[in-house]
């Protein structure tokens, strides 16, 4: 195949806010060769782009790819929708040190991964012992977009601490810190682009090293305040990247995020945080959460970017089985059992009445727990269908939580339901996308996969800026995905200029117009056969090229992805 590509009259965005422009562009060696009308060339490929947007393919800054990486680097799931960078390593997760068996005990039940599969994927995949080795070996799998990655501080706590101990102790020893210490200014040198840490206590331990540690939360949950501050420094001194998942329902964890970043006598640090959601449970959080990060940004020195999540925040659950429910103590231990065990929970008169108690506490929740916004996909019975709960209750004459109670107890994960839980009105998700304390993101790719599919996400952005250009214009849109992403970040990528490397995604407007699609199940052989979410964007991205390649089109998949490396490791560019 040549190495020349020419794409002809397209509207061109270079990624830096410009407007679009129809021109060509020339693509030789896997760069961009030039910008503007271009004779023809012998032997080059011609891609005509007339009608179509011509722009830096997008970066996903929140994904869960570390284990599926390792046997689908292709990673098709995100390309297809034009993401031609992917940043893992999010929520103090990450592949880069520790075990086979912790990184199960860590991923499976967060991620909600089935184990088995998980296991599989892993299963003598770790043969590297260094957070520099882990990056060593990720530059040699055949990615198919470029990939990046934080160190996560859960992975951190348990390399200096020991599985047992980083779950059962709040404040480590010096010893034990000095390691940590260690572990993270060596990442920083090996280039990642910073540290994650976790402060949301619904993300828990899969417990099948010890059963008494099941559904404890992970271990940079344990941590103490000094311990996050004393390492987020490192971060610092380096000038990488600090990403934190706060306490969703103590806003005291995002206070101390604030104080971490602010610049008062220091270099500001960092921070991205996750994530700025229009919640049904609580409709003016969103406004709190820019507000105090501009006030952070413009009277502390702080450097704060809150990520975004571009559709509601529509996710799926099998019976109980849901990340949502991860904040009950009732839910946690049922979710933590055996279908059988999970059943017998219910019909148990003890248990009904702590999960009725958890169910309607007057604290602070993230779930909005409304049973008549919770709606049947797939049940036994087929009446239910199209239904939420309180409906079907209604029409059998029964309290809504006694009857959902009764459900699980008869059917368990036989019923499928749904429920957007955030980011549900439209003019509110678009200030978030638009505001200048965010980065549009936290799609969570890779994760959830039978609970959620925002592998579109950044196509979710565009939609929404062309029905509202006068709120998001299309070319800020296009910056806000590609090039103020990769720069914030420190990530060689997300912008079209000469001598630049040709990362590119061509999409069709009108298409882009009604062709983005609902969740659909997909079921791989690579995953066992297992069911995932997956999104569609039919016919809406017609080209993705990853260093001038052509690795998707209207006619599938390039045969070599996920065989031929395409993609790169990008390491930190601070």
């Amino acid at each position: 195949m040549s190495n020349t590509t020419i794409l002809r009259n397209g509207t061109f965005f270079d990624g830096t806010g410009s407007q679009g422009r129809i021109t060509d562009v020339l693509i030789q060696d896997g760069k961009i060769a030039e910008i503007g009308q271009i004779p023809p060339i012998e032997n080059a490929h011609e891609i005509d782009a007339k009608g179509c947007w011509v722009m830096p393919g997008f970066l996903d800054i929140h994904t869960h790819y570390d284990a599926e990486v390792e046997v689908m680097p292709g990673l098709e799931e995100s390309v297809r929708h034009g993401t031609t960078t992917v940043v893992f390593g999010n929520c103090s997760l990450s592949s880069a040190i520790g075990s086979e068996q912790e990184m199960l005990e860590l991923f499976s039940r967060v991620e909600n991964m089935p184990t088995d599969i998980l296991r599989a994927w892993l299963k003598d995949k770790v043969t590297w012992k260094t957070t520099a080795e882990y990056y060593e070996h990720l530059d040699t799998l055949p990615v198919g977009p470029n990939i990046a990655s934080f160190i996560g501080h859960s992975n951190v706590r348990i390399s200096a601490m020991g599985f047992e101990r980083s779950l059962r102790i709040r404040k480590a020893e010096e010893q034990e810190l000095k390691k940590m210490d260690k572990i993270v200014a060596e990442a920083m040198e090996a280039g990642y682009l910073g540290l994650s840490i976790d402060m949301l206590p619904f993300h828990r331990i899969l417990g099948e090293y010890k059963a008494e540690f099941k559904g404890i939360s992970v271990p940079s949950q344990q941590a103490s305040v000094k311990e996050y501050r004393r390492l987020a420094n490192i971060v610092r001194r380096f000038d990488r990247v600090l990403q934190a998942t706060p306490n969703a329902v103590d806003k005291k964890s995002v206070l101390h995020l604030l104080r971490m970043s602010a610049g008062i006598f220091q270099k500001p640090l960092k921070t991205t945080i996750v994530a700025a959601l229009d919640v049904k449970s609580d409709k003016k959080i969103h406004l709190l959460a820019t507000t105090l990060a501009e006030v952070a940004n413009n009277l502390l020195g702080a450097n704060i970017r809150w990520q975004a999540l571009a559709e509601p925040f529509l996710n799926y659950a099998d019976g109980p089985i849901t990340p949502l429910f991860e904040e009950f103590p009732s839910a946690v231990k049922a979710i933590g059992a055996s279908h059988e065990e999970r059943k017998m929970l219910f019909a148990d008169a003890e248990f009904r009445k702590w999960f009725k108690k958890d169910w309607n506490h007057g604290g602070a929740s993230v779930f909005p727990r409304r049973l008549d916004d919770m709606w049947i996909e797939k049940s036994p019975v087929a009446k239910h269908i199209g239904k939420s709960f309180a409906q079907i209750a209604q029409e059998e004459g029964k309290d809504a939580l006694e009857y959902f109670m009764d459900l699980m107890a008869k059917y368990d994960t036989q019923i499928r339901w749904y429920s957007a839980v955030a980011n549900h009105r439209p003019k509110q998700r678009l200030r978030l996308l638009s505001h200048r304390t965010t980065i549009p993101g936290f799609n969570d790719s890779g994760a959830h996969n039978v609970n959620m599919a925002f592998q579109d996400g950044s196509l979710q952005v565009l939609r929404q800026a062309q029905a509202n250009p006068d709120v998001l214009p299309i070319e800020k849109a296009i910056y806000r995905l590609t090039k103020m992403a990769a720069d914030w970040l420190g990530l060689d990528a997300g912008s079209l200029t000469k001598g630049k490397r040709a990362d590119v995604v061509i999409i069709d407007p009108e298409k882009l117009k009604t062709n983005l699609g609902s969740p659909i199940e997909d079921y791989d052989s690579r995953l066992g056969g297992a069911m995932r979410l997956v999104k569609r964007s039919d016919g809406i991205v017609r080209h993705v090229l990853i260093g001038g390649e052509e690795v998707f089109n209207e006619k599938g998949f390039h045969q070599q992805l996920g065989q031929k490396k395409f993609g790169r490791l990008l390491r930190s560019q601070f």
